[in-house]
Protein backbone atom coordinates (compact mmCIF):
# COMPACT_ATOMS: atom_id res chain seq x y z
CA UNK A 1 0.00 0.00 0.00
CA UNK A 2 1.65 3.07 -1.17
CA UNK A 3 1.52 6.49 1.18
CA UNK A 4 -1.35 7.87 -0.57
CA UNK A 5 -3.59 5.44 0.07
CA UNK A 6 -2.37 4.70 3.73
CA UNK A 7 -3.12 8.22 4.50
CA UNK A 8 -6.80 7.60 3.18
CA UNK A 9 -7.19 4.44 5.29
CA UNK A 10 -6.01 6.08 8.26
CA UNK A 11 -8.52 9.19 8.35
CA UNK A 12 -11.50 7.00 7.13
CA UNK A 13 -10.53 4.73 10.36
CA UNK A 14 -10.32 8.16 12.42
CA UNK A 15 -13.67 9.51 10.99
CA UNK A 16 -15.36 6.03 11.91
CA UNK A 17 -14.07 6.04 15.46
CA UNK A 18 -14.65 9.65 15.60
CA UNK A 19 -18.43 8.86 14.53
CA UNK A 20 -19.03 6.01 16.83
CA UNK A 21 -17.78 7.48 20.34
CA UNK A 22 -20.44 10.19 19.41
CA UNK A 23 -23.33 8.13 18.55
CA UNK A 24 -22.09 6.15 22.12
CA UNK A 25 -22.27 9.62 23.54
CA UNK A 26 -25.84 10.81 22.42
CA UNK A 27 -27.63 7.97 23.02
CA UNK A 28 -25.93 7.97 26.83
CA UNK A 29 -28.48 10.02 27.82
CA UNK A 30 -32.42 9.95 27.48
CA UNK A 31 -34.17 9.04 26.04
CA UNK A 32 -32.21 6.56 24.63
CA UNK A 33 -30.87 5.85 28.44
CA UNK A 34 -27.81 3.71 27.28
CA UNK A 35 -26.06 4.89 30.48
CA UNK A 36 -23.58 1.80 29.80
CA UNK A 37 -22.19 3.79 26.64
CA UNK A 38 -21.21 6.97 28.77
CA UNK A 39 -18.43 4.21 30.39
CA UNK A 40 -16.71 3.82 26.56
CA UNK A 41 -18.29 6.90 24.63
CA UNK A 42 -14.60 8.23 24.42
CA UNK A 43 -12.54 4.86 24.00
CA UNK A 44 -12.38 4.82 20.12
CA UNK A 45 -11.96 8.18 19.71
CA UNK A 46 -9.08 7.86 22.35
CA UNK A 47 -7.45 5.11 20.25
CA UNK A 48 -7.99 6.84 17.05
CA UNK A 49 -6.28 10.22 18.61
CA UNK A 50 -2.73 7.83 18.26
CA UNK A 51 -3.28 7.92 14.60
CA UNK A 52 -2.99 11.74 14.20
CA UNK A 53 0.51 13.07 14.10
CA UNK A 54 2.44 16.07 12.80
CA UNK A 55 2.80 14.22 9.57
CA UNK A 56 -0.80 13.76 8.74
CA UNK A 57 -4.28 12.83 9.82
CA UNK A 58 -5.28 16.25 11.86
CA UNK A 59 -7.57 17.39 9.76
CA UNK A 60 -9.59 14.63 9.25
CA UNK A 61 -9.38 14.64 13.22
CA UNK A 62 -10.47 18.35 13.50
CA UNK A 63 -13.22 18.30 11.08
CA UNK A 64 -15.15 15.10 12.35
CA UNK A 65 -14.58 15.76 15.99
CA UNK A 66 -16.04 19.25 15.67
CA UNK A 67 -18.83 17.83 12.53
CA UNK A 68 -20.04 14.67 14.91
CA UNK A 69 -20.18 16.88 18.26
CA UNK A 70 -22.40 19.49 16.97
CA UNK A 71 -24.46 16.48 15.16
CA UNK A 72 -24.93 14.93 18.60
CA UNK A 73 -25.73 17.91 20.21
CA UNK A 74 -28.45 18.33 17.66
CA UNK A 75 -29.74 14.88 18.11
CA UNK A 76 -29.83 15.30 21.93
CA UNK A 77 -31.68 19.08 21.64
CA UNK A 78 -33.65 18.57 18.41
CA UNK A 79 -36.95 18.76 20.90
CA UNK A 80 -35.63 22.62 21.01
CA UNK A 81 -37.77 23.12 17.72
CA UNK A 82 -41.12 23.11 19.37
CA UNK A 83 -39.98 26.11 22.04
CA UNK A 84 -41.64 29.56 20.10
CA UNK A 85 -41.88 28.21 16.65
CA UNK A 86 -40.31 28.94 14.25
CA UNK A 87 -37.46 30.44 16.61
CA UNK A 88 -36.56 26.64 18.15
CA UNK A 89 -35.23 25.82 14.63
CA UNK A 90 -32.70 28.52 15.04
CA UNK A 91 -32.52 27.46 18.64
CA UNK A 92 -31.90 23.39 17.62
CA UNK A 93 -28.95 24.41 15.31
CA UNK A 94 -26.99 27.62 16.96
CA UNK A 95 -27.41 26.22 20.98
CA UNK A 96 -25.91 22.98 20.16
CA UNK A 97 -23.45 24.68 17.82
CA UNK A 98 -22.29 27.02 20.79
CA UNK A 99 -21.65 23.46 23.46
CA UNK A 100 -20.15 21.92 21.01
CA UNK A 101 -17.17 24.41 19.90
CA UNK A 102 -16.57 26.03 23.24
CA UNK A 103 -16.97 22.73 25.80
CA UNK A 104 -16.94 19.48 23.73
CA UNK A 105 -14.41 20.63 20.36
CA UNK A 106 -11.44 22.08 22.57
CA UNK A 107 -11.24 18.31 25.05
CA UNK A 108 -11.14 16.42 21.80
CA UNK A 109 -8.64 19.05 19.99
CA UNK A 110 -5.83 18.80 22.68
CA UNK A 111 -6.71 15.07 22.66
CA UNK A 112 -4.14 13.96 21.04
CA UNK A 113 -1.42 16.45 22.02
CA UNK A 114 -2.44 15.46 25.95
CA UNK A 115 -2.32 11.63 25.55
CA UNK A 116 0.65 9.46 27.38
CA UNK A 117 3.28 8.64 24.99
CA UNK A 118 5.05 5.27 25.03
CA UNK A 119 7.90 7.07 26.25
CA UNK A 120 6.51 8.38 29.02
CA UNK A 121 6.77 6.81 32.21
CA UNK A 122 3.66 4.59 34.36
CA UNK A 123 3.55 7.65 36.47
CA UNK A 124 3.73 10.46 34.08
CA UNK A 125 1.21 8.92 32.08
CA UNK A 126 -1.07 7.94 35.29
CA UNK A 127 -0.58 12.24 35.50
CA UNK A 128 -1.68 13.22 32.29
CA UNK A 129 -4.59 10.47 31.97
CA UNK A 130 -5.86 12.90 35.54
CA UNK A 131 -5.10 15.81 33.65
CA UNK A 132 -7.10 15.11 30.88
CA UNK A 133 -10.06 14.05 33.22
CA UNK A 134 -9.89 17.19 35.16
CA UNK A 135 -9.54 19.59 31.25
CA UNK A 136 -13.30 17.63 31.09
CA UNK A 137 -14.73 18.50 34.37
CA UNK A 138 -13.29 21.96 33.36
CA UNK A 139 -15.34 22.16 30.08
CA UNK A 140 -18.39 21.62 32.01
CA UNK A 141 -17.70 24.00 34.87
CA UNK A 142 -17.31 26.67 32.23
CA UNK A 143 -20.64 25.38 30.80
CA UNK A 144 -22.73 26.09 33.92
CA UNK A 145 -21.98 30.10 33.98
CA UNK A 146 -20.20 31.45 30.12
CA UNK A 147 -23.24 33.07 28.59
CA UNK A 148 -25.51 32.71 31.64
CA UNK A 149 -24.51 28.94 31.63
CA UNK A 150 -26.28 26.20 30.54
CA UNK A 151 -24.65 22.80 32.21
CA UNK A 152 -27.48 20.72 30.39
CA UNK A 153 -26.57 17.21 30.40
CA UNK A 154 -23.21 16.99 32.33
CA UNK A 155 -21.77 13.21 31.65
CA UNK A 156 -22.72 12.40 34.70
CA UNK A 157 -26.38 13.08 34.17
CA UNK A 158 -26.03 10.21 32.10
CA UNK A 159 -26.36 7.65 35.27
CA UNK A 160 -29.30 9.18 36.81
CA UNK A 161 -30.96 5.89 36.77
CA UNK A 162 -28.51 3.90 37.78
CA UNK A 163 -28.78 4.29 41.33
CA UNK A 164 -25.95 3.30 43.11
CA UNK A 165 -23.61 4.39 40.29
CA UNK A 166 -24.24 8.18 41.58
CA UNK A 167 -23.84 7.92 44.61
CA UNK A 168 -20.53 9.29 45.41
CA UNK A 169 -22.37 12.90 44.36
CA UNK A 170 -22.82 13.07 47.98
CA UNK A 171 -19.64 14.08 48.72
CA UNK A 172 -18.69 15.81 44.49
CA UNK A 173 -21.77 16.86 43.37
CA UNK A 174 -22.23 15.78 39.58
CA UNK A 175 -18.96 16.78 38.91
CA UNK A 176 -17.42 13.49 40.45
CA UNK A 177 -19.87 11.42 38.73
CA UNK A 178 -18.51 13.09 35.85
CA UNK A 179 -14.73 12.34 36.76
CA UNK A 180 -15.26 9.34 37.09
CA UNK A 181 -17.16 8.38 34.00
CA UNK A 182 -14.25 10.48 31.44
CA UNK A 183 -11.34 9.18 34.01
CA UNK A 184 -12.92 5.16 32.99
CA UNK A 185 -13.01 6.39 29.83
CA UNK A 186 -9.12 7.10 29.30
CA UNK A 187 -8.08 4.41 31.57
CA UNK A 188 -9.37 1.58 29.50
CA UNK A 189 -8.46 3.48 26.52
CA UNK A 190 -4.53 3.36 27.91
CA UNK A 191 -5.26 -0.55 29.28
CA UNK A 192 -5.71 -1.55 25.60
CA UNK A 193 -2.91 0.65 24.43
CA UNK A 194 -0.53 -0.48 26.99
CA UNK A 195 -1.94 -4.33 26.57
CA UNK A 196 -1.26 -3.86 22.30
CA UNK A 197 2.10 -2.37 23.02
CA UNK A 198 3.08 -5.09 25.14
CA UNK A 199 2.37 -7.98 23.18
CA UNK A 200 3.78 -5.88 19.83
CA UNK A 201 7.03 -5.95 22.35
CA UNK A 202 6.81 -9.34 22.46
CA UNK A 203 6.37 -10.40 18.76
CA UNK A 204 9.59 -7.39 17.54
CA UNK A 205 11.71 -8.58 19.82
CA UNK A 206 11.23 -11.54 21.84
CA UNK A 207 11.04 -10.12 24.98
CA UNK A 208 9.04 -9.54 27.82
CA UNK A 209 7.75 -5.83 29.29
CA UNK A 210 9.52 -5.44 32.51
CA UNK A 211 7.00 -5.74 35.31
CA UNK A 212 6.35 -2.34 36.64
CA UNK A 213 5.47 -1.22 32.88
CA UNK A 214 2.94 -3.42 33.02
CA UNK A 215 0.75 -2.43 35.64
CA UNK A 216 -2.05 0.10 35.00
CA UNK A 217 -2.33 2.13 37.86
CA UNK A 218 -5.31 3.87 36.34
CA UNK A 219 -7.14 1.50 35.29
CA UNK A 220 -7.13 -0.06 38.43
CA UNK A 221 -8.09 3.38 40.29
CA UNK A 222 -10.49 3.98 37.32
CA UNK A 223 -12.35 0.18 39.04
CA UNK A 224 -12.01 1.26 42.25
CA UNK A 225 -13.72 5.03 41.60
CA UNK A 226 -16.96 3.47 39.79
CA UNK A 227 -17.17 0.68 42.56
CA UNK A 228 -17.18 3.89 45.26
CA UNK A 229 -21.00 4.35 44.61
CA UNK A 230 -21.72 0.89 44.88
CA UNK A 231 -20.09 0.88 48.63
CA UNK A 232 -21.49 3.92 49.23
CA UNK A 233 -24.91 2.60 48.40
CA UNK A 234 -24.99 -0.87 50.54
CA UNK A 235 -23.24 1.24 53.10
CA UNK A 236 -25.74 4.32 53.29
CA UNK A 237 -28.99 1.46 52.66
CA UNK A 238 -31.86 2.35 55.56
CA UNK A 239 -32.66 -0.34 57.79
CA UNK A 240 -36.06 -1.01 58.44
CA UNK A 241 -38.90 1.50 57.71
CA UNK A 242 -38.96 5.52 56.49
CA UNK A 243 -38.79 7.42 59.72
CA UNK A 244 -41.29 9.75 58.47
CA UNK A 245 -43.49 9.27 55.39
CA UNK A 246 -45.57 12.12 53.53
CA UNK A 247 -48.15 11.71 50.73
CA UNK A 248 -47.27 13.98 47.91
CA UNK A 249 -50.46 14.62 45.45
CA UNK A 250 -49.30 15.75 41.95
CA UNK A 251 -51.06 17.52 39.36
CA UNK A 252 -50.82 17.73 35.38
CA UNK A 253 -53.31 19.86 33.73
CA UNK A 254 -51.13 19.29 30.10
CA UNK A 255 -51.83 23.17 28.89
CA UNK A 256 -49.29 24.14 27.02
CA UNK A 257 -48.11 27.41 28.97
CA UNK A 258 -48.35 30.10 25.52
CA UNK A 259 -52.01 28.87 25.13
CA UNK A 260 -53.08 29.40 28.86
CA UNK A 261 -52.63 33.00 27.84
CA UNK A 262 -55.56 33.07 26.06
CA UNK A 263 -58.69 33.76 28.60
CA UNK A 264 -60.97 30.98 27.50
CA UNK A 265 -58.25 28.68 27.88
CA UNK A 266 -57.32 30.67 30.86
CA UNK A 267 -60.79 29.22 32.42
CA UNK A 268 -60.51 25.85 31.26
CA UNK A 269 -57.14 25.63 33.07
CA UNK A 270 -58.35 27.17 36.30
CA UNK A 271 -61.20 24.50 35.88
CA UNK A 272 -58.80 21.85 35.69
CA UNK A 273 -56.32 22.71 38.40
CA UNK A 274 -59.50 22.84 40.78
CA UNK A 275 -60.67 19.07 40.02
CA UNK A 276 -57.70 17.62 39.91
CA UNK A 277 -56.69 19.43 43.29
CA UNK A 278 -59.62 18.52 45.07
CA UNK A 279 -59.77 15.04 43.36
CA UNK A 280 -56.67 14.07 45.90
CA UNK A 281 -58.44 14.29 48.72
CA UNK A 282 -59.16 10.40 48.45
CA UNK A 283 -55.98 9.65 48.15
CA UNK A 284 -55.17 11.31 51.40
CA UNK A 285 -52.40 13.53 50.30
CA UNK A 286 -50.52 15.56 53.19
CA UNK A 287 -49.32 18.24 50.26
CA UNK A 288 -50.43 18.96 46.46
CA UNK A 289 -47.68 20.46 44.68
CA UNK A 290 -48.58 22.13 41.13
CA UNK A 291 -45.94 22.84 38.48
CA UNK A 292 -44.71 26.43 37.23
CA UNK A 293 -47.18 28.82 36.16
CA UNK A 294 -49.89 26.50 37.13
CA UNK A 295 -52.48 29.07 36.39
CA UNK A 296 -51.99 31.46 33.54
CA UNK A 297 -49.59 34.04 33.78
CA UNK A 298 -51.76 36.65 33.25
CA UNK A 299 -53.65 36.31 36.63
CA UNK A 300 -50.76 36.45 39.28
CA UNK A 301 -51.29 35.09 42.87
CA UNK A 302 -49.21 38.01 44.15
CA UNK A 303 -50.65 41.79 42.70
CA UNK A 304 -54.37 39.88 41.65
CA UNK A 305 -56.52 39.59 44.82
CA UNK A 306 -59.08 37.54 43.01
CA UNK A 307 -56.40 34.60 42.30
CA UNK A 308 -55.25 34.80 45.51
CA UNK A 309 -58.48 34.17 46.85
CA UNK A 310 -59.09 31.20 44.60
CA UNK A 311 -55.80 29.88 45.99
CA UNK A 312 -57.03 30.01 49.42
CA UNK A 313 -60.07 28.70 48.61
CA UNK A 314 -58.62 25.71 47.25
CA UNK A 315 -56.49 24.74 49.71
CA UNK A 316 -58.96 25.28 52.82
CA UNK A 317 -61.41 22.77 50.45
CA UNK A 318 -58.68 20.65 50.30
CA UNK A 319 -57.72 20.84 54.01
CA UNK A 320 -54.05 20.49 52.93
CA UNK A 321 -51.18 23.11 51.80
CA UNK A 322 -50.58 23.60 48.25
CA UNK A 323 -46.95 23.92 46.73
CA UNK A 324 -47.20 25.67 43.48
CA UNK A 325 -45.25 27.56 40.98
CA UNK A 326 -46.74 31.08 39.91
CA UNK A 327 -46.26 34.54 39.13
CA UNK A 328 -46.16 37.67 41.27
CA UNK A 329 -46.54 41.36 40.09
CA UNK A 330 -44.85 43.96 41.82
CA UNK A 331 -46.68 47.29 41.86
CA UNK A 332 -44.13 49.39 42.84
CA UNK A 333 -41.54 48.54 40.31
CA UNK A 334 -44.26 47.91 37.44
CA UNK A 335 -42.06 44.63 37.35
CA UNK A 336 -43.10 40.35 37.29
CA UNK A 337 -41.55 37.75 38.92
CA UNK A 338 -42.02 33.99 38.13
CA UNK A 339 -41.95 32.55 41.97
CA UNK A 340 -42.87 29.58 43.81
CA UNK A 341 -45.59 29.79 46.73
CA UNK A 342 -46.80 27.91 49.96
CA UNK A 343 -50.69 28.19 50.52
CA UNK A 344 -52.08 26.50 53.89
CA UNK A 345 -55.54 25.81 54.47
CA UNK A 346 -55.89 28.00 58.00
CA UNK A 347 -53.57 30.98 57.08
CA UNK A 348 -53.69 30.74 53.19
CA UNK A 349 -50.96 32.48 51.51
CA UNK A 350 -47.93 32.53 52.69
CA UNK A 351 -46.24 36.25 52.35
CA UNK A 352 -42.61 34.69 51.79
CA UNK A 353 -42.06 33.30 48.22
CA UNK A 354 -39.22 32.18 46.63
CA UNK A 355 -38.12 34.63 43.06
CA UNK A 356 -36.59 32.25 40.39
CA UNK A 357 -33.14 33.44 40.11
CA UNK A 358 -32.07 31.92 36.71
CA UNK A 359 -33.78 33.69 33.87
CA UNK A 360 -34.27 31.95 30.68
CA UNK A 361 -32.43 33.89 28.30
CA UNK A 362 -34.41 34.91 25.01
CA UNK A 363 -37.96 33.46 26.99
CA UNK A 364 -37.72 35.51 30.20
CA UNK A 365 -35.12 38.66 29.24
CA UNK A 366 -33.29 39.68 26.72
CA UNK A 367 -29.58 39.56 27.47
CA UNK A 368 -27.79 42.99 27.62
CA UNK A 369 -25.20 41.86 25.15
CA UNK A 370 -28.12 41.23 22.76
CA UNK A 371 -30.79 44.24 23.39
CA UNK A 372 -31.62 44.00 18.98
CA UNK A 373 -33.26 40.59 19.99
CA UNK A 374 -35.40 42.24 22.10
CA UNK A 375 -38.32 41.82 19.95
CA UNK A 376 -38.31 38.52 20.10
CA UNK A 377 -39.63 37.63 23.70
CA UNK A 378 -42.85 36.76 23.80
CA UNK A 379 -42.85 36.58 27.75
CA UNK A 380 -41.63 40.04 28.34
CA UNK A 381 -38.93 40.89 30.62
CA UNK A 382 -38.93 39.35 34.57
CA UNK A 383 -37.18 40.51 37.25
CA UNK A 384 -34.91 38.11 38.61
CA UNK A 385 -34.79 37.02 42.63
CA UNK A 386 -32.25 37.16 44.70
CA UNK A 387 -32.40 35.02 48.01
CA UNK A 388 -32.39 31.16 48.07
CA UNK A 389 -33.71 31.17 51.45
CA UNK A 390 -36.66 28.14 51.49
CA UNK A 391 -39.84 28.38 52.02
CA UNK A 392 -41.83 27.12 55.52
CA UNK A 393 -44.94 24.64 55.00
CA UNK A 394 -46.83 22.72 57.65
CA UNK A 395 -47.16 19.21 56.17
CA UNK A 396 -48.73 16.74 58.72
CA UNK A 397 -48.35 18.45 61.45
CA UNK A 398 -44.59 19.70 61.46
CA UNK A 399 -42.93 22.42 59.94
CA UNK A 400 -40.43 21.97 57.12
CA UNK A 401 -38.26 23.95 54.83
CA UNK A 402 -38.51 23.92 51.17
CA UNK A 403 -35.33 24.74 49.20
CA UNK A 404 -37.58 25.96 45.77
CA UNK A 405 -36.33 25.74 42.03
CA UNK A 406 -38.00 26.72 39.41
CA UNK A 407 -38.24 25.76 35.37
CA UNK A 408 -35.21 25.10 34.66
CA UNK A 409 -32.96 25.91 37.72
CA UNK A 410 -32.28 22.68 38.72
CA UNK A 411 -29.95 21.83 36.16
CA UNK A 412 -27.48 23.82 37.75
CA UNK A 413 -25.46 22.06 40.46
CA UNK A 414 -25.44 25.56 42.43
CA UNK A 415 -28.76 25.75 42.79
CA UNK A 416 -29.79 23.16 45.19
CA UNK A 417 -26.45 23.46 46.85
CA UNK A 418 -27.32 26.28 47.72
CA UNK A 419 -30.90 26.15 49.48
CA UNK A 420 -29.41 23.13 51.57
CA UNK A 421 -26.76 25.46 52.58
CA UNK A 422 -29.59 28.21 53.99
CA UNK A 423 -31.62 24.80 55.34
CA UNK A 424 -33.83 23.18 53.32
CA UNK A 425 -35.11 19.88 54.13
CA UNK A 426 -37.07 19.34 50.86
CA UNK A 427 -36.49 19.76 47.20
CA UNK A 428 -39.18 21.53 45.58
CA UNK A 429 -38.97 21.44 41.33
CA UNK A 430 -41.31 23.27 39.61
CA UNK A 431 -41.20 23.33 35.66
CA UNK A 432 -43.19 23.67 32.86
CA UNK A 433 -41.85 21.09 30.70
CA UNK A 434 -44.88 21.58 27.87
CA UNK A 435 -42.73 24.12 25.78
CA UNK A 436 -40.36 20.74 24.56
CA UNK A 437 -43.29 18.64 22.86
CA UNK A 438 -43.45 15.15 23.87
CA UNK A 439 -40.10 13.72 22.99
CA UNK A 440 -36.98 13.25 25.15
CA UNK A 441 -36.82 16.70 26.43
CA UNK A 442 -39.11 16.18 30.04
CA UNK A 443 -36.70 12.84 30.55
CA UNK A 444 -33.53 14.50 30.21
CA UNK A 445 -34.82 17.33 32.52
CA UNK A 446 -35.73 14.95 35.35
CA UNK A 447 -31.73 13.63 35.30
CA UNK A 448 -30.79 16.96 36.47
CA UNK A 449 -32.86 16.27 39.50
CA UNK A 450 -32.28 13.41 40.65
CA UNK A 451 -28.36 14.29 41.19
CA UNK A 452 -29.98 17.39 43.21
CA UNK A 453 -31.61 15.02 45.32
CA UNK A 454 -28.50 12.35 45.82
CA UNK A 455 -25.58 15.44 45.88
CA UNK A 456 -28.09 17.19 49.27
CA UNK A 457 -29.18 14.19 50.28
CA UNK A 458 -32.85 15.95 50.35
CA UNK A 459 -35.93 14.19 48.98
CA UNK A 460 -37.10 16.05 46.08
CA UNK A 461 -40.65 16.81 45.02
CA UNK A 462 -41.06 17.46 41.30
CA UNK A 463 -44.17 19.05 39.54
CA UNK A 464 -44.47 19.45 35.77
CA UNK A 465 -47.29 20.68 33.06
CA UNK A 466 -47.23 17.66 31.33
CA UNK A 467 -44.34 15.63 32.33
CA UNK A 468 -42.07 14.55 33.91
CA UNK A 469 -43.84 14.46 37.64
CA UNK A 470 -42.55 12.61 40.11
CA UNK A 471 -41.08 12.12 43.41
CA UNK A 472 -37.16 11.38 44.39
CA UNK A 473 -35.79 9.78 47.81
CA UNK A 474 -32.85 10.56 49.09
CA UNK A 475 -30.74 7.59 47.30
CA UNK A 476 -32.25 9.92 43.89
CA UNK A 477 -34.42 7.04 43.21
CA UNK A 478 -38.03 7.83 41.69
CA UNK A 479 -40.73 6.85 44.14
CA UNK A 480 -43.35 4.61 42.57
CA UNK A 481 -46.37 6.96 41.54
CA UNK A 482 -50.17 5.91 41.55
CA UNK A 483 -52.16 7.45 39.07
CA UNK A 484 -56.05 8.55 39.51
CA UNK A 485 -58.50 6.38 38.16
CA UNK A 486 -61.83 7.02 36.89
CA UNK A 487 -64.88 3.77 37.58
CA UNK A 488 -63.93 2.51 34.38
CA UNK A 489 -60.60 2.17 34.83
CA UNK A 490 -59.02 5.27 32.86
CA UNK A 491 -57.30 7.70 33.89
CA UNK A 492 -58.95 10.26 35.36
CA UNK A 493 -58.47 13.44 34.00
CA UNK A 494 -60.79 16.07 36.14
CA UNK A 495 -63.18 16.73 33.69
CA UNK A 496 -66.40 18.64 34.93
CA UNK A 497 -69.30 16.32 37.01
CA UNK A 498 -66.55 13.36 37.06
CA UNK A 499 -64.95 11.99 40.22
CA UNK A 500 -62.23 9.44 40.61
CA UNK A 501 -62.39 6.37 42.47
CA UNK A 502 -60.37 5.76 45.39
CA UNK A 503 -56.86 4.57 44.95
CA UNK A 504 -56.62 0.69 45.77
CA UNK A 505 -53.49 0.36 47.43
CA UNK A 506 -52.00 -3.32 47.97
CA UNK A 507 -48.76 -3.94 49.76
CA UNK A 508 -45.77 -6.18 50.16
CA UNK A 509 -44.76 -6.85 54.02
CA UNK A 510 -42.48 -4.36 53.77
CA UNK A 511 -44.82 -1.68 52.72
CA UNK A 512 -44.12 -1.76 48.79
CA UNK A 513 -46.98 -0.46 46.44
CA UNK A 514 -48.10 -3.47 44.53
CA UNK A 515 -49.18 -3.14 40.42
CA UNK A 516 -52.68 -3.45 40.11
CA UNK A 517 -51.34 -4.81 36.61
CA UNK A 518 -48.69 -7.26 37.50
CA UNK A 519 -49.59 -8.13 41.03
CA UNK A 520 -45.51 -7.12 41.91
CA UNK A 521 -43.83 -4.63 43.42
CA UNK A 522 -44.34 -1.12 41.49
CA UNK A 523 -41.52 -0.35 39.93
CA UNK A 524 -40.12 3.23 40.32
CA UNK A 525 -41.51 5.38 37.61
CA UNK A 526 -43.06 8.82 37.39
CA UNK A 527 -47.24 9.86 36.79
CA UNK A 528 -47.97 8.31 33.64
CA UNK A 529 -51.15 6.88 32.49
CA UNK A 530 -52.05 3.78 31.23
CA UNK A 531 -49.75 3.10 28.72
CA UNK A 532 -46.79 4.55 30.79
CA UNK A 533 -47.15 8.20 28.76
CA UNK A 534 -46.04 11.21 30.97
CA UNK A 535 -47.19 13.47 28.87
CA UNK A 536 -51.55 13.77 29.74
CA UNK A 537 -53.75 15.42 31.88
CA UNK A 538 -54.54 13.91 35.65
CA UNK A 539 -53.33 14.03 39.29
CA UNK A 540 -51.50 11.30 41.40
CA UNK A 541 -49.71 11.01 44.41
CA UNK A 542 -46.37 9.33 45.90
CA UNK A 543 -45.30 8.01 49.50
CA UNK A 544 -41.99 10.24 49.67
CA UNK A 545 -39.77 8.47 52.25
CA UNK A 546 -37.63 10.46 54.57
CA UNK A 547 -34.97 7.89 56.10
CA UNK A 548 -33.82 7.83 59.36
CA UNK A 549 -30.05 7.37 58.53
CA UNK A 550 -29.98 10.57 56.79
CA UNK A 551 -30.70 13.99 58.74
CA UNK A 552 -32.81 15.92 56.73
CA UNK A 553 -31.44 19.23 58.48
CA UNK A 554 -27.89 18.25 57.69
CA UNK A 555 -25.32 19.54 55.32
CA UNK A 556 -23.44 16.52 53.07
CA UNK A 557 -19.88 16.99 52.61
CA UNK A 558 -20.39 18.67 48.57
CA UNK A 559 -23.08 21.34 50.31
CA UNK A 560 -20.35 22.08 52.76
CA UNK A 561 -17.44 21.88 50.19
CA UNK A 562 -18.93 22.58 47.04
CA UNK A 563 -17.21 22.59 43.81
CA UNK A 564 -13.91 21.02 45.40
CA UNK A 565 -13.67 18.52 42.26
CA UNK A 566 -14.22 21.34 39.93
CA UNK A 567 -10.70 22.85 41.69
CA UNK A 568 -8.88 19.74 41.75
CA UNK A 569 -9.24 19.02 38.06
CA UNK A 570 -7.90 22.71 37.61
CA UNK A 571 -4.94 21.25 39.73
CA UNK A 572 -4.82 17.96 37.64
CA UNK A 573 -4.60 20.02 33.91
CA UNK A 574 -2.31 22.53 35.32
CA UNK A 575 0.43 20.09 36.37
CA UNK A 576 0.40 17.79 33.52
CA UNK A 577 0.42 20.56 31.04
CA UNK A 578 3.52 22.11 33.55
CA UNK A 579 6.08 19.69 32.00
CA UNK A 580 5.78 20.46 27.85
CA UNK A 581 5.76 24.23 28.97
CA UNK A 582 9.00 23.56 30.74
CA UNK A 583 10.00 21.16 27.18
CA UNK A 584 8.96 24.03 25.19
CA UNK A 585 10.94 26.86 27.02
CA UNK A 586 14.00 24.91 27.01
CA UNK A 587 14.10 23.81 23.38
CA UNK A 588 13.32 27.86 22.78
Amino acid sequence: MDKRARAIARNILIVFCVGISFALYAVAFEPFGAAEAAYVFAVPSILAARLVSNAGGRPAWVWSTFGFSYAAWIGILVWLRHVYEPFGFFAMLSLPLVISTLFIFPWFYALPQMLPKESDGIWASFLKILGLAGFWIILEWLRSWIFTGFPWLLLGESQWRRTAVIQTAEFGGVWIISFMLIFFNLAVAEYLRRIYAIQRNKLLTGTQTPFLRRISPEFYTALLLMLSGVWIYAWRMPHGNPAETLRVGLVQTDLAGILKWKPELGYQNLAAVKNLTLGLKKANVDVVALPEAATPPMWPIVGLDEMQSWFETLAKDLGKPIITGNMAYLNEKRASQNGAFVIEPNSGLKREYYAKRKLVPFGEYVPKWAFFMSSVVPIGALEAGVSSQPLEADIKGKDYKLGCMICYEDIFPSMGREAALNGAQILFVCTNDSWYGREGGAWQHAAHSALQAVSTRKPLIRSSNNGLSTVFDQYGRMVPSQTLKNSHGQVWDGAPGTEPEKPIEIRTPDGKLIDENTLRAKRPYPMSDNDGNIYFRGAAFADLPIYGNFDISQKTFYVRYGDWVVWLSMIFFIASILPNISRRKKHE
